[in-house]
């Protein structure tokens, strides 16, 4: 929280230190917007450990098509994908134009937290 002093009043700006941006990873446009694909330190980690192609986990992303990307983009929540065709899983989160890969799960087959959204490919 930062806090910044204006003329006898004070001013807190909340800033969400649990959920990083992480690097950007790709760039793409749908109907004029310019998105962003982002890879937490997490993730990254978990990719290395898990022996995972990044080029498979964003392809898996992209596969989720115009409707479901703009559906969700703003919604802030997190998206849970299983590739049943790679065997492997995704969190990931959708805010207004970044989707930022949270975690990779090596399976396909995994216990999903209630909140999230669960889609199959």
């Amino acid at each position: 929280m930062n806090n910044k002093s204006n003329n006898n009043t004070t001013t807190y700006k909340y800033t969400n230190k649990r959920r990083k941006n992480g690097h950007m990873i790709s760039t793409f446009t749908i109907a004029n917007k310019t998105y962003s694909i982002r890879l937490s330190s997490h993730a990254q980690q978990r990719l290395q450990q898990r022996q995972l192609d990044l080029y498979q986990v964003t392809g898996s992303i992209l596969s989720l098509g115009e409707k479901t990307i703009t559906a969700y983009s703003g919604s802030n929540r997190d998206i849970f994908i299983m590739d049943k065709v790679n065997n492997f899983s995704i969190v990931c989160n959708i805010s207004v134009y970044t989707i930022t890969i949270v975690t990779v799960i090596d399976s396909a087959d995994c216990w999903i937290k209630q909140g999230t959204t669960a889609i199959n490919l």
